[in-house]
């Protein structure tokens, strides 16, 4: 995603930033395999340009992107102004973190960025009794739809580019799509591979499903100054539906000072183990099979869809 961006930048004029993109998964392309970039200029504005990014293989359509840009001139007329807080109260730079969920597998191809999961949160509901004489809260974790999965990260190595350089938008797509798929599973006490959040002895789960794959991605831009994608940020990922072995998903990327940079919404759809037949009898598997990713503890994550 972050690559078809940043074809689709080069089309812009400067000082246009990128405002959203939509991205939809159809194929899943040949790792050792060039891909072609076709950018396709769809509408250009004095406020808005939008791109459409083709992501080819072979001549086939693998992924589609559409990209919206915004000229970044400052706003003058009125207008509203609110965001959504942090929910977590704890500063991020005052907890104890170690940055290593992906440091067993991390190479020189990636990924790069640096997280670490936190304890699930649960929504606080507030009880009054009718004479408003008292109140209580309670904390409810059986409702996977208001449960959060937090997650800090950062992109790593460090990013040579300035502050408010493209450089750290597209470094926000790229860590945008880490971490969410998840969320259904982890509310749900599915593991996917990954050790036990907060086990110290780093020990592997047996992933409870053959295959998991993103359907879909949608990220909103916020803000495109005022944070690095190298210094750490916080993320609320949330799952409001899951049904018929597919979940949305939100997310809402922060600076470590608590500005709300972007919102995401994924869809996925998963398989579980426990039902070896419901793997997408249409797609086709590139690399080792599901049953052998699975005998090895690990799991399969595609991006595929069905009708290509």
């Amino acid at each position: 995603m972050a690559q078809a961006a940043a074809a689709a930048y080069k089309t812009v004029p400067e000082g246009f930033a990128l405002d959203s993109l939509q991205t939809h998964f159809m194929l899943a392309p040949d790792a050792t395999k060039p891909l072609v970039y076709r950018v396709q200029r769809l509408s250009y504005g004095r406020r808005f340009a939008v791109r459409l990014v083709t992501i080819e293989q072979d001549q086939k359509a693998c992924v589609t992107i559409t990209t919206s840009f915004m000229n970044n001139v400052s706003w003058t007329g009125q207008a509203m102004k609110y965001e959504v807080a942090v929910k977590m109260k704890q500063r991020i730079d005052e907890m104890d973190i170690t940055l290593d969920d992906f440091e067993a597998t991390r190479t020189s191809l990636g990924p790069f960025m640096k997280s670490e999961r936190l304890p699930l949160m649960y929504e606080v509901i507030r009880q009054r009794n009718a004479e408003l004489t008292w109140c209580i809260d309670l904390i409810e974790p059986r409702d996977p739809s208001t449960t959060i999965a937090p997650v800090i990260a950062q992109i790593d190595p460090p990013i040579k580019s300035s502050t408010g350089s493209p450089g750290h938008i597209l470094a926000i797509i790229h860590l945008s799509d880490y971490h969410v798929m998840d969320c259904p599973l982890s509310i749900h006490g599915v593991e996917f591979g990954l050790w036990k959040i907060g086990d110290h002895t780093k020990t592997p789960t047996t992933a409870g499903m053959k295959i998991m794959t993103s359907l879909n991605h949608t990220v909103h831009f916020h803000v495109h100054d005022d944070f690095r994608a190298d210094e750490l940020v916080y993320i609320e990922v949330t799952s409001p539906w899951a049904r018929d072995g597919r979940a949305m998903i939100h997310s809402r990327i922060y600076s470590k000072r608590g500005l709300l940079i972007a919102t995401c919404v994924q869809e996925h759809s998963v398989a579980y183990s426990t039902n070896p037949e419901a793997v997408f009898p249409e797609f086709e598997i590139l690399g080792p099979r599901p049953a052998e990713l699975y005998k090895a503890g690990q799991m399969a994550i595609l991006r595929v869809m069905p009708g290509a």
